[in-house]
């Protein structure tokens, strides 16, 4: 067998030589550590303010829809009242998280606010169909319907008032692709009964009276 070269033993020695001791080692990386500290604190900082920065514009995006489209459903379905409630749970809110409440215009400070009207508007299955206006042989299959209801009733169209949207329908199969609608206003005991039920249902009044 062949016996180990003399010049790798001199280079394994010379190695062995420069190798730093335990001691050594454990100073070279606690001054690396010491070194990267500042950076790794930026990095933390960083990510930190960015977090905030995304939970911030989070709450300002989720308040916004509040006031808005929250805001304008609960108008529709409970009234002012309620949905006044719904600006001061906004509020307390954004105080609770440390933000600040966007604050008033004051150019508008001032400004009269009336309401004229309130709507609902949804989706219906199953409703029975309405006579069409026009032709008596066809009738009108409910698949939408908006109520409208005014602060003070309209000299034409009363205090109440209905847009039934469907499909056009004649012995009991569609007439074509388009949807149809028909208007009820006036005297609710000439509607539909099932449609009167429903103005009934939703009516704003008749709700702050019970």
């Amino acid at each position: 067998m062949t016996e180990r070269p003399a010049a790798l033993d001199a280079l394994l020695g010379h190695v062995a030589a420069n190798l730093p001791d335990e001691t050594e080692q454990a100073a070279a990386e606690e001054k690396a550590r010491r070194a990267i500290a500042p950076l790794e604190k930026a990095v933390r900082a960083a990510k930190a303010q960015e977090r905030a920065e995304i939970r911030e514009a989070t709450l300002r995006i989720a308040a916004h829809h509040l006031r808005t489209t929250l805001f304008s459903a609960v108008y529709d379905d409970m009234g002012q009242k309620a949905a006044e409630g719904v600006t001061r749970a906004v509020d307390e809110l954004l105080r609770m998280v440390g933000l600040t409440p966007p604050a008033p215009d004051t150019a508008l400070a001032d400004l009269d606010r009336i309401p004229l009207a309130r709507s609902v508007r949804y989706i219906v299955r199953g409703a029975p169909d309405v006579p069409d206006e026009y032709n008596e042989t066809r009738t009108v299959a409910p698949t939408e319907i908006t109520l409208t209801y005014r602060a003070t009733p309209d000299s034409q169209l009363g205090r109440v008032h209905a847009y039934v949207k469907g499909w056009w329908m004649h012995n009991g199969a569609r007439v074509h692709a388009e949807a149809v609608g028909r208007h009820f206003h006036g005297d609710l005991a000439e509607w539909p009964e099932w449609l009167a039920a429903e103005a009934r249902l939703h009516d704003p009044e008749a709700q702050g009276a019970s």
